[in-house]
């Protein structure tokens, strides 16, 4: 079983490269799957089960058919309707309302002003110490440098901060946007971008590493979604900056996992192995162990839960569901796999197949030529769920569930048309 999800992906990268002959973002996605699908055979034929995140041991190893089929089976249908995406049939991106687009950059390059605030005067001795150290403070609620910092801004910042630092995710494909169509000045576009970065430069306060590996991954979405409307100045730009901007961050997670595993047996190259390996074996130890019977959906619908019920999934609620559940929960099961375990194998689906007809009707037909900016958004935003759900569900929290607001807020401007008399 083991070498069926390689295969499977395998097969359905180059079928969708073919079909639409160009590396779209559909193509994209599979491959991802394809290249985790490979790390976990990895994994097995190189004995590195049982650390790392992964649930098996040796001993317990139990790939079953049924699992296998469901999982090739739910993320093919969630990949799916990004197959309607052409790359080469896409011609325009449009705004009924041309200070759209600049109120809400402007919007989020001051957010991440605010973060720079915070960060400024302590990143740099945190990266200097025992990054092992700032993990483990991290995981037993101790609070960064900067979390305190921001104790003591005034309200209104406060919660302006706290609230939007997760949705300057959004000015990533801004960014692009502003530099395929708009052709705004380079302090500005080169602000938008330092605004994408607000999130993993706020997480390196706490030696987190995932963070800069989901912004490269979804950089690496919207250069596929946006190529061609790059010009070649840009092109040569994105080449020179790109080196010393990849190497920091290459540099940044070696030092990170060096610290944090170097002592595990295999040291950090192992500890890199399973990390991205692991999201095939988890789901199938999830069906085979998780109690279905025990629902909880504070991930899944995270507003509600967080206002109504108040509940989070965080690190205390994660380790009393793992005593429910007789295992960790905190692992990489993929993003169906933490469905499945919230909502049951059931639930799953039915979460899917919502998600799956909320992208259709997003994207609405295949080959299109024209979309607007909030569709750009919105297409961005679920493409997450899939192109990160290689390692697990990432809307987790309820602020982003803010940020969806914002984006279902864009879609809707952004398609109006007025009409001038």
């Amino acid at each position: 079983m083991i070498l069926v999800p390689f295969i499977y992906f395998l097969l359905l990268t180059v079928y969708w490269w073919i079909k639409h002959r160009a590396m779209d973002v559909c193509v994209y996605m599979s491959g991802l799957y394809a290249l985790v699908s490979l790390f976990a055979i990895i994994i097995v034929y190189g004995n590195m089960l049982g650390e790392g995140g992964i649930l098996y041991d040796e001993i317990g190893l139990t790939l079953g058919i049924i699992p296998t089929l469901l999982y090739c089976a739910v993320l093919t249908g969630s990949i799916l309707p990004f197959s309607m995406l052409y790359g080469k049939d896409l011609k325009n991106v449009y705004v009924s309302m041309s200070w759209l687009p600049l109120v809400l950059g402007c919007m989020l390059i001051a957010v991440s002003i605010l973060n720079l605030y915070l960060v400024a005067d302590s990143t740099l001795e945190i990266l200097q110490g025992d990054l092992s150290s700032v993990r483990s403070d991290h995981y037993a609620g101790i609070l960064s440098p900067a979390e305190m910092k921001a104790q003591s801004m005034s309200a209104p910042l406060r919660y302006f901060y706290f609230i939007l630092n997760t949705s300057t995710l959004l000015a990533l494909p801004l960014f692009f946007y502003s530099i395929c169509f708009e052709h705004r000045p380079w302090w500005y576009n080169g602000l938008l971008f330092f605004a994408s970065l607000s999130v993993p430069i706020k997480e390196m306060q706490v030696a987190d590493r995932t963070e800069i590996v989901f912004f490269a991954m979804m950089f690496i979405y919207c250069l596929m979604f946006f190529y061609k409307f790059l010009s070649k100045k840009v092109k040569v730009i994105f080449m020179i900056m790109g080196i010393p901007v990849v190497a920091a961050a290459l540099i940044y997670i070696v030092a990170v996992s060096q610290a944090r595993f170097d002592e595990r047996e295999g040291g950090a190259g192992a500890g890199a192995v399973q990390y991205t390996g692991q999201s095939y074996l988890n789901f199938c130890y999830f069906w085979e162990n998780a109690n279905p019977d025990l629902i909880s959906a504070e991930r899944e619908f995270p507003l509600i839960h967080h206002f109504i019920y108040h509940i989070d999934s965080n690190p205390e609620r994660r380790v009393a569901r793992s005593g429910q559940q007789g295992f960790f929960i905190s692992v990489f099961p993929s993003f169906i796999g933490d469905l499945m375990l919230d909502l049951s194998p059931i639930g799953m689906i039915v979460w899917v197949i919502c998600y799956v007809l909320l992208c259709y009707q997003i994207i609405q037909s295949p080959h299109r030529e024209e979309l607007s900016l909030g569709e750009v958004l919105a297409i961005f935003a679920l493409a997450v769920v899939p192109i990160f759900g290689i390692f697990y569900y990432k809307y987790f929290s309820y602020k982003y569930t803010i940020m969806f607001m914002l984006v279902g807020l864009v879609y809707v401007l952004s398609k109006i048309k007025f009409v001038y008399k």
